[in-house]
């Protein structure tokens, strides 16, 4: 991949944090004096723009960590009535994402998920991408329940993207491909490539405001790189969006024992550039020499606005996975973000996965 260096430099936005009126209020004079102003209020956060540096008058404070089980009495009482079956046990997965559980009783185990959106797994199980969706509906006060087939899988190795390359690639454009998919995910007003790259930035900006006064040693290195990926998708030509998973990542695939791949966590799921999804799994997952194979069976061109588009998504993708998701239970660790942006670091300056692609 070519190198996504920055060209020149940029005005370092600077986050101020202010207690007290009088403090705030001189402040702004300066700035009133010499150029035009716009001022925001979000609840306690307070942003001055003008054309040149945007200054945080800011006094952050963390929300409180969502209940993982806020539904489960009310689960246990769905299951109960569903299967007939008075003795279940709900456990907790790994991870922090919606609310979920592997349920163990009828002497089996099912997948349960809440508050998410039925129609997309009722498709997505329609054309055999994820486990199977054996019961939907709605508790008490209208949160969505899909319960699912346990599969006793795991997530897989680098040997086995390769082994299963074409059955991946397949799947993906399957699911692409989708008009069915296409038409359960929100609509869209414009179907160019420049807009919803656009759109997608512009949520990662937002997550990061929120955030970077907590990690001030590399705050100018994300406030320019993100200047420079903001000019970068305005140069983004055509149009063609597609049912895209946009985090496809190693942990949301499952592969079963007799080799059957699918995928998990749709919730992330939009209409969006095909790039999105591909520039992330051949960048993660495929060394160069296999990447043009992967493109010819996705039916994608292997042209230079294809790999542009692929880089400049991969790389608003990177720096988007170390922010906390917005209705989810992930926390921020200022302690370790630095580290987590290495990724992020790397494609930036026209890198390969540092992890490397050995099988």
């Amino acid at each position: 991949m070519k190198r996504m260096g920055m060209s020149g430099r940029y005005s370092n936005p600077t986050r101020l944090t202010c207690t007290k009126t009088l403090k705030f209020a001189l402040n702004v004079f300066f700035y009133f004096i010499s150029c035009k102003m716009m001022i925001e209020s979000r609840g306690t956060l307070f942003i001055l723009r003008h054309n040149f540096t945007l200054l945080q008058f800011a006094a952050y404070s963390k929300v409180p960590m969502r209940d993982r089980k806020q539904h489960q009495k009310e689960v246990l009482v769905f299951l109960q009535d569903i299967f007939h079956t008075r003795q279940w046990e709900l456990v907790l997965p790994q991870g922090t994402g919606n609310e979920t559980y592997f349920a163990h009783g009828n002497d089996h185990i099912y997948f349960i998920k809440l508050s998410v959106d039925i129609a997309r797994y009722q498709v997505m199980d329609s054309i055999g991408l994820i486990p199977h969706v054996l019961v939907t509906g709605y508790l008490d006060d209208r949160t969505s329940v899909v319960v699912q087939s346990y599969i006793e899988g795991r997530n897989p190795s680098r040997r086995d993207y390769c082994v299963h390359l074409e059955q991946i690639a397949k799947a993906i454009d399957r699911m692409h491909l989708s008009p069915e998919m296409q038409q359960v995910l929100p609509q869209v007003s414009s179907d160019l490539y420049s807009v919803a790259a656009a759109k997608s930035l512009s949520s990662i900006q937002e997550r990061w405001i929120r955030f970077k006064a907590q990690v001030p040693e590399v705050a100018e290195f994300v406030d320019e790189s993100l200047t420079y990926l903001n000019d970068q998708v305005r140069c983004f030509e055509g149009k063609g969006l597609v049912a895209s998973h946009n985090d496809i990542c190693n942990s949301n695939w499952l592969i079963s024992p007799d080799g059957q791949l699918y995928l998990l966590d749709l919730e992330s799921m939009s209409l969006d550039d095909p790039a999105f999804d591909i520039g992330a799994i051949l960048w993660w997952y495929y060394p160069p020499e296999l990447r043009s194979r992967f493109l010819e069976i996705g039916g994608h061109a292997n042209d230079e606005s294809f790999q542009f588009r692929m880089q400049v998504r991969m790389a608003m993708h990177c720096l988007g996975i170390t922010l906390p998701r917005d209705e989810s239970y992930d926390q921020f660790d200022p302690a370790s973000f630095t580290e987590r942006l290495v990724d992020f670091r790397a494609i930036m300056a026209g890198k390969e996965n540092p992890q490397g692609y050995d099988v």
